[in-house]
């Protein structure tokens, strides 16, 4: 395996040459408006998706459509590259994509919204065919849905029907995202064999529960949104959420610990980006540096849409530097 990884981590090393340093994300966050954002925006490595931007009457619709459509060349080209158990523990990374989908699919159906609302809310980038999520977006409830995306779908569309069986139990949309979030963790656990991405896995879940510790202190019953596979044990996250203090671990302590949720959000992915990092470092030969690339490559497109938003509606340099997180 570290033979086919040689060739895959060779190939995402060129990619990484055209990630945006972060000199150019603060000159593009330092542009005079919104037109020159754009085009000091197209003389990078995204100008190839970046067409329709700047037609007459485009605004951030256009450019959040091209924006996706840069992260989801990118993350098909890599995803190209492998095969065998490589594609496995890769398809992994990019299934969050498909993690984000599926909620989005679950909600827009629980809302009664139209197929056309959802499919345009739907993120390209991960490995569920858009066709069939759209497809899914016509049912009409999640339980059809499920019986849609059972063909074609993989193992995520087994997590989304018993995320689907959950709600329609319960009639809580909290306990359908919270099954998304437990399926998706044990199939990637269960699938992932090497050491530094298993790591890493296990970083994001303690992360998404110290968030969620966090937002349900003082909620009845807080274990039932705990997901398994990270270093914080059930245990210590029902007595974070019910308000214990007395409850300390240093590695997730910028989360439990921040002063608000903005700044919470912060630290998570803090965390994220230096778990990341780490895993590229410690696995030389093996998906760290693509679990790295995959996001770095997520929060480059994430800082442009918010960078684009406050040039859109004119907010000041200091308050989109203080949400990027440079102040």
């Amino acid at each position: 395996m570290a033979d086919d990884y040689g060739y895959i981590n060779g190939r995402i090393r060129i990619l990484r040459t055209e990630l945006l340093p972060q000199r150019t994300l603060e000159e593009l966050s330092a542009s005079s408006s919104y037109p020159e954002f754009l085009r000091q925006l197209s003389e990078t490595a995204l100008a190839e998706d970046l067409r329709e931007t700047t037609a007459q009457g485009s605004g951030l619709p256009e450019l959040d459509a091209a924006l996706s459509r840069n992260f989801h060349r990118i993350a098909r080209k890599v995803f190209s590259f492998t095969d065998g158990e490589p594609k496995g523990e890769i398809g992994v990374l990019l299934a969050k994509w498909d993690l984000t989908n599926l909620k989005t699919l679950g909600r827009g159906l629980m809302k009664g919204r139209s197929s056309e609302t959802i499919g345009e809310a739907f993120i390209p980038g991960g490995t569920l065919a858009l066709p069939l999520l759209q497809a899914a977006s016509t049912a009409t409830d999640v339980l059809s849905a499920a019986q849609t995306l059972s063909v074609g779908g993989g193992p995520l569309a087994r997590v989304f029907r018993d995320a689907a069986q959950a709600f329609t139990s319960s009639n809580d949309p909290m306990d359908f995202e919270v099954a998304l979030d437990q399926g998706y963790y044990r199939y990637a656990l269960s699938t992932v064999k090497t050491a530094g991405l298993r790591r890493y896995l296990s970083r994001e879940i303690d992360v998404r529960n110290a968030l969620s510790a966090r937002q349900l202190r003082g909620a009845a019953n807080p274990g039932r949104f705990f997901v398994p596979g990270g270093s914080l044990l059930e245990g210590d996250f029902i007595r974070l959420a019910s308000g214990d203090a007395s409850v300390s671990n240093a590695e997730l302590a910028p989360v439990l610990e921040a002063a608000t949720l903005e700044e919470a959000d912060l630290a998570s992915r803090r965390l994220l980006d230096h778990a990341a990092s780490s895993a590229a470092t410690s696995d030389a030969l093996g998906p760290g540096l693509a679990a790295d690339f995959l996001r770095k490559k997520e929060t480059e497109i994430a800082s442009l849409r918010l960078i684009a938003r406050g040039k859109f509606y004119n907010v000041p340099q200091e308050g989109i530097r203080r949400e990027l997180g440079y102040v």
